[in-house]
């Protein structure tokens, strides 16, 4: 990532317990992990310390949905995270968490 033009990076499997930060100074790691245990799942955004100052918020939902807000010139724009479950372990609850979240960004863009 460093020696590349990518600024944010949307990671799976990070695999640690609960949520948080952590900051270098040359790049930031936000994650949202199992509040329970480790080992399983995970999800979170690494972007270069340059694009910090984008960051509006960063809002872990679970080990397998998270949400990034930046600020854009025109328009704030929100990245949805997503580590979706395969076919055999689909659950239910898993998409009413999704569409909370979608629904939640989109009304924010509507007002």
């Amino acid at each position: 990532m460093l020696s590349t033009q990518i600024q944010i990076i949307a990671l799976h499997e990070i695999r640690w317990k609960g949520h948080g930060q952590i900051k270098t100074n040359k790049y930031s790691l936000y994650y949202s992990c199992s509040q329970q245990k480790t080992g399983q799942f995970g999800t979170g955004f690494m972007f270069k310390k340059e694009i910090e100052k984008n960051i509006m918020s960063f809002t872990p939902i679970n080990e397998r949905i998270c949400t990034l807000r930046l600020k854009g010139k025109f328009y704030n724009i929100t990245l949805i995270n997503v580590h979706a479950p395969t076919e055999e372990k689909i659950e239910d609850k898993f998409y009413d968490y999704l569409q909370r979240t979608y629904y939640k960004h989109q009304n924010m863009i509507l007002q």
